[in-house]
């Protein structure tokens, strides 16, 4: 089958899916809410300027997933939008498809006339520097470092 990367408005029956990836890699040690998460799905499931979801399907089959938030730090309000929730499933990764998801998010974030787009990280720093991304703060968070980076558009 031939991978297709898609919106969630044009496919809202994975928002489950998405709200169930990113609960359980993130939101379920930080003292998040299943139903939290799938409210804010549920927001990327209609057009939105502000809230967008994209997914790379192979088939009918979902294999990652990223997002176009306002906001994906709560100390740093200030700064928007995020790349959020970057996420690919453990059977799949390695093939390049979160780079492609970043591209898309990126190139949507361009095409609404963002010059800068930033994203959190507790694990993948070098590999978003690998992509053109800077760090421009650590600090420590849930008993861990995290790191903010941004990439001028």
């Amino acid at each position: 089958m031939s991978q297709r990367i898609v919106s969630l408005t044009e496919c809202p029956q994975y928002s489950d899916v998405c709200a169930a990836w990113a609960f359980g890699q993130w939101g379920s040690q930080r003292g998040g809410s299943l139903e939290r998460t799938r409210q804010r799905f549920a927001l990327c499931t209609q057009p939105s300027e502000d809230y967008v979801t994209l997914l790379i399907l192979d088939g009918e089959c979902p294999l990652g997933m990223a997002s176009l938030w306002p906001s994906d730090d709560h100390q740093r309000r200030d700064l928007s939008p995020w790349l959020a929730g970057v996420f690919v499933h453990p059977d799949h990764r390695r093939q390049g498809i979160a780079q492609r998801l970043e591209e898309a998010i990126v190139q949507l974030a361009r095409q609404r006339n963002h010059p800068v787009l930033h994203l959190i990280t507790d694990k993948s720093e070098v590999l978003y520097a690998g992509w053109g991304w800077q760090t421009i703060e650590r600090r420590r968070q849930y008993d861990g470092e995290v790191v903010v980076m941004e990439k001028k558009l």
